[in-house]
């Protein structure tokens, strides 16, 4: 007996539920077929610069519309992710005014209405605009020419190497933006590339990394790392005397280094002994320990590496002339 008064209540409540919902609905339905103001906040978008301008600073990128329109516009328009923005044309309504010799830019925002409205379809109509102006600072747009600097990290397969410089295109690019930000760049860098276990020669497209209100002529680099095979080389070369007065003459024992290196295949029969240079320096003399100076390997052709040479210190004797 209780099992069935519980039922009929359970069938009784949803029936009222059913009912609710339903009459909210039509409820909710008819208000919004009425007419309703209210304030939507829309982004801004600045839109054609006068000629050899370039828009600084922050400007402000929202305005507050008041709109009239049937519920269902506006609560479309409030459930949207992203209302589109508002574009102001600013070589059309700019205005300019001076503050001694500096020039002072803004949009008076009744002038823009009819734009504004026109962007916001037939659909909304347009009551007010706030703020009433809309400052804007410009500056003069200059040119500067910079280097590129690719950042690359890169490891190879076992046996395998760098063979050679890496090469980028283009070199350097032409920024354009404001003199005041120019004046504190001397080069752009790329994005990081990392590569890892390189067994060939590789070639990628790499984007620069940008900068606020600087353009660039590239927005990008082709880098070329050349890879190859190699073996490992032993060349004995002779140490030289740097920085030695000419009254005396300075003798090292030994009189050459062994060094030890990384060369490509293709350059190992070109490489020759010449082609390093080491050196001990007479200046440091002063410094030296139990009469011994240290070694500099100061000259090392580019496509060979994990160099190594020995000895690191020689022993030396000095001659007057």
């Amino acid at each position: 007996m209780f099992g069935k008064s519980r039922a009929k209540l359970n069938q009784r409540l949803v029936i009222f539920l059913f009912f609710l919902i339903v009459s909210t609905i039509i409820w909710y339905l008819s208000k919004l077929s009425h007419e309703y103001s209210t304030n939507l906040s829309y982004p801004i978008r600045y839109e054609s610069l006068p000629h050899g301008k370039v828009l600084v600073g922050e400007p402000l990128r929202k305005m507050q519309l008041k709109v009239r329109a049937f519920g269902y516009t506006l609560l479309k328009c409030k459930m949207s992710a992203a209302l589109s923005p508002i574009e102001l044309d600013l070589n059309k309504h700019l205005s300019q005014s001076y503050e001694g010799s500096k020039p002072k830019y803004f949009i008076l925002t009744y002038r823009i209405r009819n734009s504004v409205a026109k962007q916001l379809g037939s659909d909304i109509l347009l009551e007010g605009i706030e703020p009433d102006t809309l400052f804007v600072e410009l500056a003069e747009m200059v040119e500067k020419k910079v280097p590129v600097q690719p950042l690359i990290e890169a490891d190879f397969e076992r046996q395998y190497m760098q063979s050679g410089s890496i090469t980028f295109e283009p070199e350097s690019i032409v920024l354009s933006g404001p003199k005041s930000i120019l004046d504190t760049i001397s080069k752009v860098q790329t994005k990081l590339l990392k590569l890892t276990k390189l067994n060939q020669k590789v070639s990628k497209k790499i984007s620069i990394l940008p900068i606020h209100q600087v353009s660039f002529s590239s927005r990008s680099v082709i880098v070329n790392i050349p890879v190859e095979k190699y073996t490992e080389l032993l060349v004995q070369i002779p140490v030289d005397v740097v920085n030695q007065p000419d009254s005396i003459k300075m003798m090292v024992m030994p009189k050459s280094i062994n060094v030890k290196c990384n060369v490509a295949l293709s350059k190992y029969f070109t490489l020759k002994p010449k082609m390093f240079k080491a050196v001990v320096d007479y200046s440091l003399i002063s410094k030296s320990i139990n009469k011994k100076l240290k070694v500099k390997l100061i000259t090392i052709p580019e496509y060979v590496s994990m160099v190594d040479f020995d000895p690191k210190y020689v022993e030396y004797i000095i001659e007057n002339r």
